[in-house]
């Protein structure tokens, strides 16, 4: 394996790309039953670290063994699946819908919590009514702009009485 690493001469995409090169030719090299072993090994390990969960590095040192000379050749591909895989968020988002929860759903997912709109959330507020928003920029707009004058108003009205 030592023949895949890059050399200090190589630019960095230089040497990705010869790396990549020189992987796809080890691959094809393997017979089948070694790829067929090998793929199933790791992907019993993404499998356990998605539902486990874990770091990255803890992916590429604890679940398959790595040294730390990994970590840079495994970055891309490697902290894509640590960060995406979540196997909870489905049965999670299942069970909301099962329950009729609709709101809930829409905040586990990151939606707008104003019935009925299903835009991401870009922001937070605390409302009159004591609750804590989680609202899209339009419903930000709509709604804490007005508020925050109308707690300006209540502020100014309660200073005057004192």
């Amino acid at each position: 394996m030592k023949d895949i690493k890059m050399t200090d001469e190589e630019d960095i995409y230089e040497g990705f790309k010869n790396y990549d090169q020189k992987l796809a030719k080890m691959v094809e090299e393997c017979d089948y039953e070694l790829k067929l072993a090998i793929t199933q090994w790791v992907m019993k390990h993404i499998v356990d670290h998605a539902r486990d969960g874990g770091t990255y590095r803890y992916l590429i040192y604890d679940r398959l063994g790595f040294d730390a000379d990994a970590y840079g050749v495994l970055l891309d591909s490697g902290m894509t699946l640590s960060n995406e895989f979540d196997l909870t968020e489905k049965e999670e988002v299942a069970e909301f819908l099962k329950n009729n929860d609709i709101e809930g759903a829409k905040k586990r997912l990151g939606y707008c919590d104003e019935p009925g709109c299903y835009n991401e959330v870009s922001a937070g507020y605390p409302a009159l009514d004591g609750r804590y928003r989680m609202s899209c920029g339009d419903h930000y707009r709509q709604y804490q702009i007005p508020q925050t004058t109308r707690l300006k108003e209540s502020q100014n009205e309660t200073e005057t009485k004192l």
